[in-house]
Formats: structure tokens, sequence, C-alpha cells
């Protein structure tokens, strides 16, 4: 039976961790560069010390206190392990799960559930600014949001700028490649259209007298076949036009993986720029000053959205997102788009029910017909509701996308250069289905609301509204607003009311559709 590593003698922290390496084959090339928790040599023993914000029974569980020690600062053990330096992630496993942690762990390390009852203890870590080091060569000593970089000292521990920009430079290609992908599927539905009266034109025989007709099949294959004949699946531009639009939307997800949520959802305004290019080539739809001046007031908020939005980019385990999940803003905002999407398909199908009652006597009646009352085509529902539907759709679709995509990022990375397998349960499975479902229901109603409308109104709307769901998403589900300030709030406020500005002028378009 292997000895404990605790307890045993030493002379140095190298020591220690050689011996929880041999006994947990850490040594290994899966063994990460740095732990939540390891052995260092204390007062001639070995024993397990963990980084700021993890479960701890006493000051001498955290290695941020004998970093002080070392360095002979006068200490207090009381102020170094208590309730307020904990966080949602302390009762997230973490260091005492670790392979080779001792099995004596602190209260609240099998919760499964974040404990802030003030019945568990975590470490408190180095202030910014101030002398640290790595104990046992690989626990940081520094407070959460800082490390101790190569000088000795805690700094803030924002994104590396390169990867920001990395990130950044992803968006802006994904964003234009998903707006020439909308695009190129609306040239094809325009082709489409305007070939369907050509083929039933020729479908008559040659001696000038219609076919004889097909038995009519049953009322949903009817509307199904419908609804078929109204889609150009067999046409080549609508499949590139689509996988086009699927490799902008994955560019964008990669770009997740090296930026906050809240700073690439507002940098994909510049799909918007590409639409004013785009569409009047392909689609000959015309562009007037109110279309300009929208496009320039929705770029101008989106900037200061930017400049003004949170950060927060880190790797977050399935345990971690599971608390924010569970977290009481996260799910009130997923009740809420929820509702707006069982609203919005309401009010289409009743909408379009409506109007189609009004233009044929013939209609086959459901029991529901009766609570509809037929509208006309110049109805302000079907002017103005119709489209801004449609987008709205799309865009709360890709909103959810781009939230459960955002997690499965992490889960990814964490599995695949953490090796630290996520997929072990059905809830990250469940994630991964999530994601898939709402971005083929993304496709499907932004393709409806193309198939309708202009690209020029559709493809503004849809960014608007998935670019103001995306910040508030990322803030409230990955807390990137926890660093505001009163002016950060007041100037993104601002941002997102120029915005709406911008759609204001771009709904001149509302008009003529």
């Amino acid at each position: 039976m292997q000895q404990p590593v605790g307890g045993s003698a030493c002379a140095s922290d190298t020591q220690c961790v050689q011996f929880r390496s041999d006994q947990t084959g850490g040594s290994s090339k899966h063994e990460k560069t740095s732990r939540l928790g390891e052995y260092a040599c204390v007062d001639g023993t070995c024993r397990y010390v963990v980084q700021a914000g993890e479960l701890c029974r006493t000051a001498d569980d955290c290695a941020a206190f004998h970093t002080n020690v070392r360095l002979g600062l006068n200490v207090s053990s009381s102020s170094w392990c208590a309730p307020e330096f904990c966080s949602l992630e302390s009762t997230c496993g973490g260091a005492w799960t670790l392979p080779g942690a001792p099995e004596d762990s602190p209260p609240g390390t099998e919760s499964r559930r974040p404990v802030t009852n003030g019945t568990v203890t975590c470490c408190r870590g180095l202030p910014a600014n101030s002398q640290c080091a790595l104990i046992g060569a690989s626990v940081d000593t520094c407070s959460s949001g800082y490390t101790c970089d190569s000088h000795g000292l805690c700094v803030s521990q924002e994104p590396h700028q390169q990867q920001v920009w990395i990130g950044v430079l992803l968006v802006l290609v994904g964003g234009a490649t998903l707006n020439i992908g909308l695009n190129i599927q609306k040239y094809a539905f325009r082709k489409h259209q305007s070939r369907l009266p050509a083929q039933e034109t020729t479908e008559d025989k040659s001696d000038g007298t219609p076919p004889e007709p097909e038995p009519e099949p049953p009322g949903r294959a009817r509307r199904f076949r419908a609804r078929l004949q109204n889609l150009p699946i067999g046409n080549p531009y609508w499949a590139i036009g689509l996988v086009v639009f699927v490799l902008g939307n994955a560019t964008n997800f990669i770009a997740l993986q090296f930026a906050p949520q809240s700073l690439v959802a507002p940098l994909g305004a510049v799909a918007l720029v590409t639409n004013v290019i785009v569409a009047p080539l392909l689609n000959k739809e015309r562009i007037g000053l109110f279309d300009v001046g929208g496009i320039a007031l929705i770029i101008a908020g989106c900037v200061i959205v930017v400049v003004f939005s949170g950060i927060a980019q880190q790797n977050l385990r399935l345990c971690m997102l599971i608390q924010l999940l569970r977290a009481r803003p996260t799910v009130i905002y997923l009740c809420i788009i929820s509702v707006a999407i069982a609203a919005t398909y309401v009010f289409l199908w009743s909408v379009e029910r409506a109007l189609k009652l009004s233009e044929s006597e013939t209609t086959n009646r459901t029991a529901l017909d009766k609570w509809i009352r037929p509208i006309p085509q110049s109805s302000r529902y079907v002017r103005y509701g119709l489209p801004l539907a449609y987008a709205s759709m799309g865009s709360l679709m890709a909103a959810l996308t781009t939230l459960f995509a955002k997690s499965l990022v992490n889960l990814l990375s964490t599995s695949l250069f953490d090796h630290e397998n996520q997929f072990t349960s059905f809830l990250p499975w469940c994630i991964l289905l999530v994601t898939v479902f709402t971005a083929a229901s993304q496709v499907y109603w932004i393709n409806q609301g193309l198939l309708r409308y202009d690209a020029l109104l559709q493809v503004p709307v849809f960014y608007v509204v998935w670019t103001v769901l995306d910040i508030i998403g990322g803030g409230i589900y990955f807390n990137e607003f926890k660093l505001f300030t009163t002016v950060k709030y007041v100037l993104f406020t601002l941002g997102v009311a120029v915005i709406f500005s911008g759609v204001g002028l771009l709904s001149n378009r509302l008009k003529s559709t």
C-alpha cells in the first residue's frame, strides 16, 4: 500500500511534487503545467495547498498564506480562510478532486450545488501588484482574476491581447461570410420564384388544354408539398449559400474561444456593411439614404457597446456551467427567451392564417379559425408585424445557439486541451443537441424571412436583435458585467439606444414591403 504524500519528510517543494507524481502518474505528457492544488514543503513535511477561491479548513491549506510566510511578511492566519473568499466555483470540485489530493477534503467538496450560506470557507489570494510565487511549482497564489507573472508580481488575468485579436479577426471574417451566405440564399429564392410561373406554363399540353389534375393529397401532405415548392432546395445557389452561411456561423463559434461573448456579438455588425454591398449586387435591391444612415447608426452603436462591454474570458468546466445555468438571472433570461419564441410563433401563425382566410373563401376551416379574424394585405400586422417577426424569430434562435455554443466550446476546449473529459454525463450531450437544434431552427426562420422580404431589411433587423440578446445573455450567463461601473452601464445603454435608432431608420423600408 502506497504511503500518503501528506506528512512525508521533505527538503523542497520538488520532492513533494515528485512523491505525488510517482503515485498518480502525473509526470506523463498529460500533466497540466498549472494546478488548483499541489503538495508543498511546509516546515519539513509535505502539505497539500490550494489557490485562491478553493475550499479550506485553515490558513495552512492556502498557498498564498505560505507564500507570505516564505517572504518573511507578518501575517495573521485568521484572515486567510473565510467564507467571503468563496465563489460559485468553490464547491465545484476543484483542487480537492484532482488526482493525488488528500481524501480528508474540507466540507462542501462533494456539494452538487453552490454553497453560499457561509457554512464553507475558502482561501484568500494575494492582491494586485503584490509579490507572488508558484507554490509547488504550479499553484498560483494571486487573487481570483490575477496571475503571477514572470517578474513575481500579481497582474490582471484578462485575455491575452493576441488571443483577443484572433477572436476579433475571426468574428469579422465570420460575420462577412455569414452575410454573403444569406444573400446567396436570397438570390436563389428570387430565381426560384421567377421560374415558378414559367414552369406552370410549360406543363400545359401542346394543344392548349390544361393537364388532368392530380389527385389532391390529404391536408398535411398538401401543405408540406406546397412548402417544398416554395423552397429552392434543388438549386445549387441555395446549397452554396447554406454552406457559406454555416461556415460563417462556425467561424463565429470558434471566435468565442478567443474572446468573450459580449465582445464577439457586437462585432457581427460588420455583416451589415457587407449587406450594403452584396444585397444590391446579387438581389437588385435599391439602397437609400435611410438605409445608409440606419446602418451607420447601428455600427456606431455597436462600437460604443464593444468599448464599454464586459471582458471575462475563461474556460469553464461542466460543473461551473451547471452552477451558472442554475443561477436565478440565467433561469429568468432563458424563460423570457422561451416565452418570446412561443409568442412570436403564435403571432406568425395567426397572422399568416388570418391573411389566408381573407384571400380564399374555400380555405379549409379548422377549430382554431373561429378565434381568428381575416385581415387584408394592407393591415399593419402584415406590412410591419410579419417582416419584424420573421427576423426576430431567427434572432431569438440565434441567441440561444450562441449561448449554448459558447458552453459547448468551453466543454470541448477543456476536454481536448486540458485532458479532462467533460462528456461523461447526459447534460453535455444535451447542450450539444440544443445547439444543433437551435442552429437548424435559426437557418429555417432566416430563410422564411428572406423568402418573403428584402435582405436589406431582414439581415439588419436579425443582426441587431441577435447582437443585443447576445450581449445581455453573455453578461447574465457568463457574468461578463460583474466588473461594470456606473459609467460603463450608462454608456452601454447609450450604445444600445443608438443601435435601436438605426433600426428605426431601417424601418422605413417596411413601407415598401
